[in-house]
């Protein structure tokens, strides 16, 4: 039985998959590595939840060659796939199994970045709501959060017209778009997602500052907020 996020059966097929899915996928993990303050040659520990196959993990270990992360992610099919491409990092990666809000983050004020991408939105309000106050009290002084995520529009034409965009991408990707799209919809009945406008002000009642929405292509979505000094 699949558990949210695992789209495709077969876990080594989801990184093509997932660009064929989201579009602009690089871009908006671009977004995600370029919004955070910290220098690049500055140690910075990370969390990142719903790691998946490691994708995100490479490049933030890439980006930060100082830094160290713990990525987190209840699926044993993708942590297989991530701890094949994660293993040149050697100790600089932990993998763990858990999931979120559930078993982390944990209140310990320790790291200076949480990350996460197209993941959160499994979550229902409430569930997002106590996954932002657990990040927030993870966070050292000065730490951020950054989401790449799934978003939903209040409007229905909008709604409809992401749907329509989302097909289009996938034909362009040159994937049988029947199949392709079942296989997509089949991962629906996990997705709860909230609006960028909701999320941000739950980001502020939890305690965040400076909550903005960073980067957006329909309903895909960076955002995220810092805790103050």
């Amino acid at each position: 039985m699949k558990k949210p996020g695992e789209v495709f059966a077969d876990a080594s097929v989801y990184d093509p998959g997932i660009e064929a899915i989201v579009p602009r996928y690089d871009e908006l993990h671009d977004t995600i590595l370029n919004a955070p303050p910290h220098d690049r040659d500055e140690p910075v520990s990370v969390l990142e939840l719903g790691a998946g196959t490691g994708e995100l993990t490479t490049k933030l270990l890439t980006r930060f060659p100082e830094s160290e992360v713990l990525a987190v992610d209840h699926s044993d099919r993708m942590l297989e796939q991530a701890e094949r491409k994660l293993a040149t990092f050697g100790d600089r990666v932990a993998l763990e199994s858990g999931a979120f809000p559930d078993d982390y983050p944990r209140a310990d004020g320790e790291y200076d970045l949480v990350v996460s991408s197209l993941a959160v939105h499994h979550l229902d309000e409430a569930g997002k709501r106590d996954l932002f106050d657990d990040i927030y009290d993870s966070l050292a002084p000065g730490g951020w959060f950054i989401n790449g995520d799934v978003i939903r529009f209040d409007a229905p034409h909008l709604e409809t017209l992401s749907g329509d965009m989302i097909e289009n991408w996938v034909r362009s990707k040159g994937w049988e778009e029947s199949e392709f799209m079942d296989e997509w919809e089949a991962s629906d009945d996990y997705d709860d997602p909230s609006t960028l406008t909701d999320q941000l002000v739950w980001l502020r009642e939890s305690g965040f500052e400076a909550v903005t929405s960073i980067w957006q292509y329909y309903n895909f979505a960076v955002y995220g907020g810092g805790k103050s000094e």
